[in-house]
């Protein structure tokens, strides 16, 4: 995974160590070990052990795989403590996986159960998802541009303020053929 802010490598660092640090704490509140932390999510122990220390940028798969071992957001690994947040679409975090770039709107939710992002692709361009926790449901609503998501081998054509609901652990994939970046906007809502 590489997170970006379009700035120095000292922010990256800093990044990743404050991923490292937040997992250590999610998973010491949940009084789990590395090794039954390893069992819940199939990343091995070695790498949670380097993610814990700040020794080793996670892809977006292996965040996934961590938070959902945990049963907290994506988004937990990046909260703020902070009464009003706003969101600044390129001044947070962001975390891209070649033509996808996805940033966390909120680090946090009111309750825990929806996630909320900005997702941009690249001009003629696919990204396909890699994994998700079981029971999500995602909403992608087009901001700009124009997509094509496709879920379970049927494509849905979206243009802009076009949404489309779906069991976002079934296989799905976003295309954007046109000459634009596409912007959207996704919620992840977990099954309490």
């Amino acid at each position: 995974m590489d997170t970006t802010k379009q700035s120095e490598p000292q922010e990256m660092l800093q990044m990743v160590r404050s991923i490292g640090s937040a997992l250590r704490q999610l998973r010491k509140e949940r009084k789990l070990s590395l090794d039954e932390l390893a069992d819940r999510t199939g990343v091995s122990k070695l790498t949670l052990g380097k993610i814990e220390r700040g020794e080793s940028n996670p892809s977006l798969c292996v965040i996934w795989r961590m938070t959902d071992g945990l049963g907290v957001p994506l988004s937990s690994l990046f909260a703020e403590e902070s009464g009003v947040l706003v969101s600044r679409s390129g001044e947070g975090i962001q975390l891209t996986d070649g033509p996808w770039k996805i940033e966390p709107m909120f680090a946090e939710s009111a309750n825990g159960t929806v996630e909320i992002y900005r997702a941009y692709l690249d001009p003629h361009s696919e990204y396909s998802s890699e994994y998700h926790p079981t029971g999500l449901t995602e909403t992608v609503t087009v901001l700009s541009g124009s997509v094509r998501v496709i879920v379970c081998d049927k494509p849905y054509e979206l243009k802009a303020f076009d949404a489309v609901r779906f069991r976002g652990d079934h296989k799905h994939s976003y295309n954007n053929d046109t000459d634009e970046v596409a912007v959207l906007q996704i919620s992840l809502e977990r099954q309490p």
